[in-house]
């Protein structure tokens, strides 16, 4: 016969070393909790679910590519990358992306996938940009989108002086 119990006659039970020689006998209809010894104790804290929700957060480390005040030809076609260190307990995963936070005449895409980081390491983030024709100090930025629309960490730009003659 198999004996079904709740999660309070379980652990009196394990406390009791039940199913070895107790004196509890099984053919007598005797109440459990009346053969214990009145100096059991039971736990009395409940176990609580851990938090699902994750910390986003990036942290710019260095500019791998075209340092700031880079000179540069009108429509020259660049490749941008930073180091960012995901400084948050969420994994970067294919729901984040990249999304430029200005409006500027540099040509680059509004929206890219980040690249995958687990918490606490460094991935690269990279953004092919075209210049703009007219000439001056040029400015794009970018910051982190969390799959909920959230924007989070520090954003990231690039700076370039277009030059007639580089």
């Amino acid at each position: 016969m198999v004996r079904r119990f709740g999660l309070a006659a379980f652990l009196v039970c394990l406390l009791t070393a039940c199913g070895t020689n107790s004196t509890v006998s099984p053919t007598r209809s005797t109440n459990l909790a009346q053969s214990l010894p009145s100096a059991t104790l039971l736990p009395t804290h409940t176990l609580q679910a851990e938090s699902t929700t994750c910390i986003n957060d990036a942290r710019f480390v260095e500019d791998l590519s075209i340092p700031d005040g880079t000179q540069t030809a009108p429509e020259d076609v660049l490749d941008k990358r930073w180091a960012v260190l995901n400084a948050g307990t969420c994994d970067w995963t294919a729901g984040y992306r990249l999304v430029r936070i200005d409006d500027g005449p540099i040509e680059a895409p509004e929206d890219l996938a980040l690249y995958p980081a687990r918490a606490g390491e460094t991935g690269v983030w990279s953004v092919q940009l075209t210049t703009p024709k007219q000439p001056g100090n040029q400015r794009a930025s970018w910051q982190a989108q969390a799959p909920d629309g959230s924007l989070f960490g520090d954003p990231v730009f690039v700076l370039l002086v277009v030059v007639s003659n580089p």
